[in-house]
């Protein structure tokens, strides 16, 4: 007997809306013949496409489990010609057996061939799925990268319903890992909501390697629950290849570093209060290095306000280090190349300046054009460039709080930075 509407799905964590949109399949698959009296046809396939280690097969699972109908999976467990025999017996199988569900598992690992559109599986597959198509046999499709299949392959008609499976933000993420973390004991300093923002946009899969790895950081300690200084560890290690765990001393060069990613911080606080999610300097790699991360924003590419305030945090660590050092920043060079590549975006992408920078064609005047874009952009970057230092320099206690702090602690988090702006 399958389990009600309201409890399917019930196993996994997060993903409210996709679960939604899989439970109305479930229903139309179940009780098909209310959707006909509609005059609607069954939907002729579902896949499930996004990186790896983002659930997609236990989500598939979760559907299959609740539909009235035998199921069969096919994964590519063969390398010879095998495997397209063994494809042809289970669609057989899967007609005479109907209705049905076949589960196309890992779809982009079927074949390892160049040319994919005329590779013998995805030619196999195709007309496969065409024979059942006015069967009652439904397809669905799981595959990490969908640029892999033939077009031909993943049309309407074959896949009605396509669905990304993201990795987990926010609540989601947040829930996921205290999900993994139920089975764990515990210190009580352990902060879920902090780890996250250094965790943001990770699989599953990793949120569950950061659990197991931080225990075992901490049986090495020869501790009996793990700590959150386990968990950053494992987090930053997973993340950004840092460690946490390596002394930061106070020299001249890790002071630098502290100066930097304080003002990467402060600007982004002063522009857009609560947008700094964490930062650190840690050891990377055998250097001392600073890491700033900012909050995501799903409306980036239309939101040019934000898009200039990303820029100007860009520019944040290069102008702390000249105002309290009064010497060039050598460390800033992926920073100025970020904040190029937006400003640049500003001028020739959206004419945001005029219409002098719009490269047309190939013709006389590109030269021209290329040299007005160049100007443009360096007059816009300048600009932000005075606009941060000024703002620096009007908050140089905050700059000297947030850099002394980070030395001491190595890393501070949003509500950290955010009271540390506010008391001063």
């Amino acid at each position: 007997m399958k389990k009600d509407n309201k409890e399917v799905f019930s196993n996994i964590i997060g993903y409210d809306n996709i679960k939604e949109k899989l439970k109305t399949i479930i229903d139309m698959l179940n009780n098909g013949e209310k959707y006909k009296e509609m005059g609607c046809n069954d939907a002729h396939g579902l896949l499930l496409y996004g990186p790896p280690g983002t659930g997609k097969t236990s989500l598939a699972n979760g559907l299959l489990n609740n539909v009235n109908r035998k199921v069969y999976t096919i994964r590519k467990n063969k390398s010879d010609g095998s495997f397209v025999d063994y494809m042809n017996d289970i669609f057989m199988e899967a007609k005479k057996n109907q209705p049905a569900i076949i589960l196309l598992d890992d779809l982009d690992k079927f074949s390892e061939s160049d040319d994919r559109s005329n590779n013998e599986e995805y030619v196999t597959i195709q007309s496969l799925i065409d024979d059942v198509k006015n069967e009652s046999v439904f397809i669905i499709a799981t595959a990490n990268d969908i640029s892999l299949l033939p077009r031909s392959l993943t049309r309407a008609g074959r896949f009605d319903i396509q669905i990304r499976i993201e990795n987990p933000k926010d609540e989601d993420a947040i829930k996921i890992f205290s999900h993994y973390l139920e089975s764990k004991k515990l210190d009580k300093d352990v902060n879920v909501k902090n780890l996250s923002y250094i965790l943001t946009d990770s699989s599953c899969a990793e949120l569950e390697k950061v659990c197991n790895q931080a225990g075992i950081y901490a049986g090495y300690k020869n501790k009996k629950s793990i700590g959150m200084a386990e968990l950053l560890r494992a987090s930053l290690e997973l993340k950004y290849n840092a460690n946490i765990e390596s002394l930061v001393k106070e020299n001249d060069y890790d002071l630098n570093t502290a100066y930097h990613e304080a003002g990467h911080a402060l600007v982004g606080e002063l522009l857009q209060p609560g947008s700094v999610s964490f930062i650190t300097i840690t050891n990377n790699d055998g250097n001392i290095d600073g890491i700033t991360i900012f909050s995501q924003n799903d409306n980036y590419f239309s939101d040019i306000k934000f898009m200039k305030n990303r820029v100007k945090s860009l520019l944040g660590g290069k102008a702390a280090t000249e105002i309290v050092f009064n010497t060039c920043d050598v460390g800033t060079n992926t920073d100025i190349r970020r904040a190029y590549d937006i400003v640049a975006r500003f001028v020739d992408n959206y004419c945001m300046l005029d219409f002098n920078s719009w490269i047309r064609n190939t013709d006389e005047n590109s030269e021209r054009v290329k040299e007005s874009k160049d100007q443009n952009i360096n007059r816009l970057m300048q600009e932000y460039y005075n606009e941060v230092k000024g703002l620096l320099i009007n908050n140089r206690d905050k700059l000297d709080t947030l850099a002394n702090e980070l030395m001491k602690k190595k890393i501070l988090f949003k509500d950290e930075i955010e009271e540390l702006c506010n008391s001063i």
